[in-house]
């Protein structure tokens, strides 16, 4: 099948992982890289693009992507990762011009976060919509999704295949780490957990201003984030890493939850159905219910490791029993899309 792309393909990024897992999986894949506009260009009009889902960086990346879709002919299918900025006219020129089937796909959150009026307006457009978020079902319903997909984030290739290097130990070793950007809920959290942690280490956007106003996460503030091999790099040097939950959404898993797994490293997590469907509780994984829980389990597996490293594994073993792999969720996808094809046409 070939497919036409549409997504942020910076390095490091899940958007350029599915990407690459979709040409693994025997498709020929042409490609519209949407950073150059998501990510770069002026710094004003970008916040503002990204709060209001309009400017020139949008009304740009609208006439690009047109101009660049007449360029490359037909296609079997258009795919659009994270389409917030897609004009509903930009998306049937598209269809029109490729003569193809439109899928969107995203992992996130889009309409109790992430909102655009654009992305709403382009639903009924789409022939397929593929979410990891069950509890926006319903809405992309009443917004007239004609087929949905609803698939777990999984993780890619490389955090089953990570090597750890022996001289990043140093640089990254910690007792517990989390990864994710500053919000209230993970702040209160990890304020309990850097009262056992030993050495807590904290990577993510906003992290850097919030320790300007409360000293106390100072000592553990590492930076804005971790992308790409650093991501990896951190993780692969803790001993525990957690799979904290955003509240400003109804959120029950996370990326997080499969690729802290995947890597064989021991995932502690709050506990939800979700969570407790996938990885079995004591033995796949860890989950905390409240701070007093949280600091109880980080001071056992601190101070257990052989638990610690069983979990871990078992954890791995999981991943890749159950299916978790990005590879595998794609490839679900395109037998629902392409059922007569399987993983190519």
């Amino acid at each position: 099948m070939r497919i036409y792309y549409i997504g942020e393909l910076w390095e490091g990024g899940t958007c350029r992982e599915r990407m690459h897992t979709l040409r693994n999986l025997g498709h020929e894949v042409v490609s519209f890289d949407t950073s150059p506009w998501t990510t770069g260009g002026n710094r004003v009009f970008r916040s503002l693009a990204h709060r209001i889902n309009s400017g020139p960086h949008v009304r740009g990346m609208n006439r690009a992507l047109i101009a660049h879709s007449r360029s490359i002919g037909s296609s079997d299918l258009v795919w659009v990762d994270k389409g917030r900025w897609i004009y509903p006219e930009t998306l049937e020129a598209i269809r029109e011009q490729m003569q193809g089937r439109l899928l969107h796909y995203t992992p996130d959150a889009h309409f109790d976060d992430n909102r655009s009026r654009h992305f709403r307006q382009c639903i009924p457009i789409y022939d397929w919509i593929v979410t990891t978020k069950p509890f926006e079902l319903k809405k992309y319903r009443i917004y007239g999704a004609h087929e949905i997909v609803l698939a777990l984030q999984g993780f890619d290739p490389r955090f089953i295949s990570y090597r750890q290097r022996p001289e990043n130990a140093a640089l990254w070793a910690s007792d517990v780490c989390f990864v994710g950007h500053c919000q209230a809920h993970y702040a209160a959290r990890l304020k309990a957990a850097s009262e056992v942690a030993g050495r807590l280490r904290v990577w993510g956007n906003y992290w850097p201003q919030y320790a300007k106003r409360n000293e106390w996460i100072c000592p553990y503030v590492c930076g804005n984030g971790a992308w790409g091999e650093d991501y990896l790099r951190a993780l692969a040097n803790t001993k525990i890493a957690l799979g904290l939950l955003g509240k400003h959404i109804p959120e029950t898993t996370t990326t997080r939850s499969f690729e802290i797994p995947a890597m064989g490293i021991f995932l502690l997590a709050e506990r939800t159905d979700d969570h407790l469907a996938l990885f079995e509780e004591g033995k796949e994984a860890e989950y905390f219910g409240d701070d007093e829980e949280l600091k109880e389990k980080i001071r056992f597996y601190l101070g257990n490791d052989e638990a610690r490293k069983r979990i871990a594994m078992a954890g791995r073993e999981r991943c890749l029993r159950s299916g978790y792999s990005s590879a595998e969720q794609l490839s679900n996808i395109m037998a629902k899309v392409n059922p007569e094809g399987g993983n190519r046409s």
